[in-house]
């Protein structure tokens, strides 16, 4: 069932464990100078051994958004911010977070701050959890965002890719993600009433989930395949994987009455005219 995007049914009952919360956690954030110096930090830290309960990276225009939304004195002449976060028992977990800021410092992190009280823990939380109600901040009417994922060691790369395909199609874009997972949320500014905008944003979408694939990685961490990306499939697998998913999923749902359409390509979609040229992306911008 997960992962098939409701193709297989309905979930109708579910049990689940609860687990207990970590004993302690240690919180930090990283101001970097360059996303270059943010990425490689995480690269760093994940090869250091060391399993972070969380990563999570603002770009210099998401810091003015929340800044502007928060007030929580971040600086916005920073090219990143890193929150980063480590959890479980607390003998030991002091020497795990002094190991994270040493690999920050290295990396040319020319500040890192440490969360003291939960109030400051939550205080950082508030700015990367409210991110995206920030938008609308940042002056455009609409939003389109994506949700490629890479290796980890490929984050450097597709931020460097996501600014030369901001130049390339004249495109601002905010950038906000899930570092620790590879899972990338870049945030495409336009205004949907202009259609030569709206080509341009499809456009810079498609390239740059192209090149998650190139490294390696996906079109989708989190947000799924749906319907906008069924053109990526025969990129991702090849005719005879997609064959068997077809087959599965008509196993489950022969009448193909479960989200129909979605996630598959239908019989002759892969000599059909890209999907991505006639959709209609965006988001209304919240302010």
């Amino acid at each position: 069932i997960v992962g098939s995007e409701g193709t297989f049914g309905i979930v109708s009952k579910v049990w689940v464990r609860i687990t207990r919360n970590p004993e302690a956690y240690r919180t930090l954030l990283g101001v970097f100078d360059s996303i270059d110096d943010a990425t490689n930090t995480i690269s760093d830290i994940i090869g250091a051994g060391i399993v972070p309960a969380a990563l999570e990276m603002l770009d210099n225009l998401f810091i003015g958004s929340v800044e502007a939304a928060y007030r929580l004195g971040f600086p916005l002449d920073a090219g990143a911010l890193l929150i980063m976060e480590v959890d479980g028992l607390a003998a030991g977990l002091q020497e795990q977070a002094d190991r994270v800021e040493a690999i920050a410092r290295k990396n040319g992190a020319r500040e890192v701050r440490k969360a003291n009280t939960e109030a400051e823990r939550l205080a950082l939380w508030k700015a990367r959890k409210g991110a995206f109600g920030t938008v609308g901040r940042l002056g455009f009417p609409s939003y389109c965002t994506q949700d490629g994922v890479v290796p980890r060691t490929k984050l450097p790369e597709i931020m460097r890719h996501i600014r030369a395909v901001s130049e390339k199609y004249r495109v601002g874009i905010a950038n906000v993600f899930h570092a620790g997972d590879g899972n990338i949320h870049p945030v495409l500014l336009f205004d949907e009433r202009d259609p030569d905008q709206v080509k341009r944003v499809l456009g810079a979408s498609h390239e740059i989930l192209d090149e998650c694939i190139r490294l390696g990685g996906s079109v989708t961490g989190e947000h799924g395949i749906g319907v906008e990306k069924l053109d990526f499939m025969p990129k991702l697998f090849g005719p005879d994987d997609l064959s068997f998913m077809v087959r599965l999923r008509e196993a489950f749902n022969p009448a193909n009455r479960c989200s129909p359409n979605k996630m598959l390509p239908t019989a002759g979609a892969c000599a059909e005219p890209s999907r991505l040229s006639q959709l209609k992306p965006g988001r209304r911008a919240a302010v």
